[in-house]
């Protein structure tokens, strides 16, 4: 593992920022010996043709050390920047390797994909969020009926990295952030606008409150953590 040389205390100026450029580059590096490793000891075993592997990530780029350009924002926010993701699948035969899919698809979808890819049957009493995406990793076009993604994101305070308390909705190509701190929305068209740099809140007030409404319905379905 990498070891924090930070102490957990703040770096400023632009030799702080030097240092943290650094030691992400140093992670970076870490996590490509750790992928390395992991392909060998599967090769080893005579199964890396036969796994399904899958790269992918939790957030964007941390906006101190990267760029997520052309998107907008990054680590700790709910634009496209901190929550669109890399999503790399490797499985020999099974999916193919030349394609790109532009299907949205959610980290929840993972655990779905793996029961179906296993064969293994679910505890009936577990509730799942996400759905198993195995079709669109082997046949990256297929047509599938749309969904809606959500986002809940409450903070106390400001994250050190620029977040702020938010939670989102993405259906179709509409994507709308409603900002708690400042009881605000934007609305963004992700199909003409990636970046989300025309906030349409104010064009199309109708989409706006139909999204929200619905993003609060789902907020309030979710049972509270015991």
């Amino acid at each position: 593992g990498v070891e924090d040389p930070f102490d957990g205390k703040p770096l400023e100026g632009p030799e702080g920022a030097l240092e943290y450029e650094r030691h992400y580059y140093r992670l970076l590096l870490s996590v490509e010996d750790s992928i390395g490793r992991i392909f060998a000891a599967l090769e080893n075993e005579g199964i890396l043709d036969d796994t399904l592997i899958i790269f992918t990530s939790d957030n964007g780029g941390e906006l101190k050390v990267t760029s997520n350009a052309p998107l907008r924002g990054g680590k700790s926010q709910l634009f496209e920047g901190g929550i669109r993701v890399p999503l790399i699948v490797k499985w020999p035969g099974k999916v193919p390797g030349d394609k790109v899919c532009n299907s949205p698809t959610c980290n929840v979808d993972f655990y779905p994909t793996f029961l179906e890819v296993s064969a293994v049957k679910r505890d009936e009493s577990q509730i799942l969020d996400g759905r198993s995406v195995l079709e669109l990793f082997q046949r990256p076009g297929a047509k599938r009926k749309g969904r809606t993604l959500y986002w809940h994101y409450p903070l106390p305070k400001p994250h050190f990295l620029g977040g702020v308390s938010a939670g989102a909705i993405r259906e179709g190509k509409w994507k709308l952030i409603e900002w708690f701190g400042k009881k605000e929305m934007s609305l963004f068209d992700l199909d003409r606008d990636p970046g989300e740099e025309r906030d349409l809140a104010a064009i199309h007030p109708e989409m706006a409150e139909r999204l929200q409404n619905k993003l609060s319905l789902w907020r309030n379905s979710i049972p509270p953590t015991k």
